[in-house]
């Protein structure tokens, strides 16, 4: 009977353990959302990725939880020099008038805190310059069930950019942007109301065994 109640007590206790919280990016989707158009070079990759439209002008993207987010460059097509920067400036992407093809390159990480993202910047010498979230030229990619005016989220994004304020082609493939959210400490997880319950439970059958083992020490001596 001793080692049923301990078992119990070792598995009430584990169920009581909160699960870590994923960190997700929420994207606030704007109006209108476009399908990625054929003369973006890298449709082909981020369709394979379930990316097949992308949301830009009145675009947010806030953070659920404190992350550590990891940044990579993936391709550019463009006549001009471009960059993308990040985490004040800490995190810098930069093409040259070149064509690069898709494959991921490291920037580096940094840690962001939960809520609204607003230094997430593109320039470039086609005349759009700290083009951040919510402007045109800043495209943030979307699977086909994500709807104008409505919300989207995942713990990855990719961002698209659109070099050009006049003579713009609506492509948004002249830098590729991939972001990946990782918690950072398992931040926000806290037992709901139940998991205590079976926490406490757990310790009450742990009590129960050792007043049991004191009470049959007593009697044998």
């Amino acid at each position: 009977m001793t080692n049923i109640l301990k078992l119990a007590a070792i598995a009430s206790m584990a169920l009581a353990m909160p699960a870590a919280a994923a960190v997700t990016f929420n994207v606030g989707i704007g109006a209108p959302v476009k399908v990625i158009p054929g003369n973006n070079d890298f449709k082909t990759n981020l369709n394979s990725a379930g990316l097949t439209q992308y949301t830009a002008g009145g675009a947010s993207v806030s953070l659920s939880g404190k992350a550590t987010l990891t940044f990579e460059f993936l391709g550019s097509e463009s006549g001009f020099n471009d960059s993308f920067s990040a985490a004040g400036g800490t995190i810098v992407a930069s093409e040259n008038t070149s064509f690069t093809a898709w494959g991921p390159v490291g920037l580096g990480s940094a840690v962001y805190n939960a809520g609204s993202i607003t230094d997430w910047l593109f320039s470039s010498s086609g005349g759009a310059v700290n083009k951040g979230i919510g402007t045109l030229e800043f495209g943030v990619f979307l699977p086909a069930n994500a709807l104008a005016n409505g919300s989207y989220s995942s713990n990855v994004l990719y961002l698209g950019f659109d070099d050009q304020i006049t003579g713009d082609d609506d492509n948004h493939d002249d830098m590729i942007i991939r972001i990946t959210a990782e918690d950072f400490g398992g931040q926000g997880t806290v037992p709901e109301p139940a998991s205590w319950a079976m926490l406490i439970a757990g310790f009450g059958l742990v009590g129960a065994v050792s007043r049991r083992r004191r009470g049959a020490a007593s009697v044998a001596a």
